[in-house]
């Protein structure tokens, strides 16, 4: 669940599954290219792919659990990420699980891919490179990615559920403690990843632009609130 709602285009790729509208962007499908971009395009293909399940499967999660509480859900897939839209706003428990389920989703997915390909290596991986590229980049998604997304920032679920649990104590000024601890882990990452990057040149690039980008834009959403500048 991350990012604002977006129109739809006439250029979407349309379809259901499992009862859910699905909506994939145009975006989606570039971004994804030039996130594995490979000089071998079957390469880039499988990346593609592997993140178009990982991502759907994600946000299945989610819309399975606002489902379970009575909603209805659209789900959207665009640039790096997706969202499924939410009809209901049950107790802060069951907004807590909403969230949860997505990243949980993707570590059911991660776990089964990585039981399957080592149980049985020779049927999952062979002495394939597709496959073996393939499964990396799954369990990439669906494990790395997934706990990545439980950390607190915002507008990640790991920051939705902690707006969710500091409200449950500060109603008041939970906006302002949420965005404040999204800042701070961002600072955190980024400078960690700059650092790495500073002394051995192998720091991930994309990571600090990424958690560099949501604290910046956390910062200036704080300074534009009334309560919560810093």
């Amino acid at each position: 669940m991350f990012g604002q709602q977006i129109a739809p285009t006439d250029y979407d790729l349309r379809f259901r599954c499992f009862g859910f509208p699905v909506r994939v962007n145009p975006w989606f499908w570039l971004v994804s290219a030039m996130l594995y971009w490979s000089e071998k395009l079957d390469y880039t293909l499988l990346g593609i792919v592997a993140a178009f399940v990982s991502i759907l499967v994600h946000e299945l999660g989610h819309a399975f659990a606002n489902r379970y509480y009575g909603g209805r859900s659209e789900i959207v897939l665009y640039y790096f990420g997706g969202y499924a839209t939410r009809t209901v706003n049950p107790s802060r428990l069951g907004n807590i699980l909403i969230f949860a389920a997505g990243p949980v989703a993707g570590l059911l997915l991660g776990g089964t891919v990585w039981l399957l390909a080592r149980q049985f290596p020779q049927q999952i991986l062979g002495r394939s490179e597709h496959r073996y590229h393939f499964v990396r980049i799954m369990l990439l998604f669906n494990i790395y990615w997934s706990l990545m997304n439980f950390l607190p920032v915002w507008p990640l679920d790991g920051g939705q559920i902690a707006h969710e649990v500091i409200g449950r104590f500060r109603a008041f000024d939970a906006w302002v403690l949420t965005l404040k601890l999204s800042i701070l882990v961002c600072a955190g990452i980024f400078s960690w990843c700059a650092f790495e990057y500073a002394q051995r040149g192998d720091g991930d690039r994309f990571l600090m632009i990424m958690f560099g980008l949501l604290g910046v834009q956390n910062f200036l959403t704080l300074q534009a609130s009334t309560r919560g500048r810093w």
